[in-house]
């Protein structure tokens, strides 16, 4: 069997490094976007939170730059497929054009050494974006509840069962205010400034909650997202078993919480 070319191995090698950091990779991948076809080097899957992931990586395995065209042809390959992060690779360089194109875009120019060093933050930034995503389109949700007709908004609001306001009254805008706060825990953990202070349903109860590391922060943050997601489905299906929010809660949350609190 003939050697593969060096291109080949070069796709091998980056494919490697997404496997090792748990996505489902594929070489030399044809997707079908909204305008037509693509033959992507190498994709990576991976589920975060509940939410599939997908990123396209280019490989250019070039004795030049890569120019700015370049990077505008992927960009655009990102955007047609819908996919939620574009890569490319390259050991010779991109020119400065190509640089001010990827600026602020959801594609990453990279190399790779530099990505095996950059590697655990991209995944750190990952979970994040994933969890900040689901908390974004829960808070949507409970403000639609007030596109609801007046009886079917009534009705929803009656099956409230989440925790009171400051008031002590039962409003749902004590859960929306665990979600802003939640939505910043994770902004501040995405630019390291640690101690991050995490409000749990009771807080009013028990008091806040610092987390000191990211691995401590997802885990109660994806677990309280759920009980979250739980109230604002009982308010528009409600199980006449619920008694209040604590029923909806997973058992381990509950358990983690009372952990950390035993132990600050």
């Amino acid at each position: 069997m003939p050697p593969k070319p060096a291109w080949a191995e070069y796709q091998d090698d980056v494919a490697k490094i997404f496997s090792g950091l748990g996505f489902r990779v594929r070489t030399n991948e044809r997707i079908q976007g909204a305008r037509g076809g693509h033959d992507i080097d190498v994709t990576a899957r991976m589920k975060v939170a509940g939410v599939e992931q997908l990123w396209l990586i280019e490989c250019k395995r070039w004795t030049r730059s890569v120019p700015k065209e370049r990077v505008l042809t992927l960009l655009g390959v990102v955007a047609d497929i819908g996919a939620d992060r574009g890569f490319m690779f390259s050991e010779s360089g991109y020119q400065a054009g190509a640089f001010r194109v990827a600026a602020n875009m959801n594609v990453t120019l990279t190399s790779l050494e530099d990505f095996r060093v950059n590697a655990a933050s991209e995944l750190v930034d990952l979970q994040i974006r994933a969890l900040d995503s689901k908390l974004e389109r829960l808070a949507r949700a409970y403000e639609s509840l007030w596109d609801l007709s007046e009886e079917e908004r009534r009705a929803a609001f009656s099956n409230y069962v989440g925790p009171p306001d400051i008031a002590g009254r039962p409003s749902c805008a004590s859960v929306t205010a665990r979600i802003s706060q939640m939505r910043e825990a994770l902004e501040s953990a995405r630019y390291g400034k640690w101690p991050v202070y995490y409000y749990a349903l009771d807080h009013d109860d028990r008091g806040l909650i610092t987390v000191l590391a990211l691995d401590g922060l997802l885990p109660i943050i994806e677990l309280t997202l759920d009980t979250c997601q739980k109230i604002h489905d009982h308010m528009l299906n409600p199980d006449p078993s619920v008694e209040n929010w604590r029923d909806l809660q997973a058992p381990e949350l509950t358990e983690l919480l009372a952990l950390i609190r035993r132990g600050q």
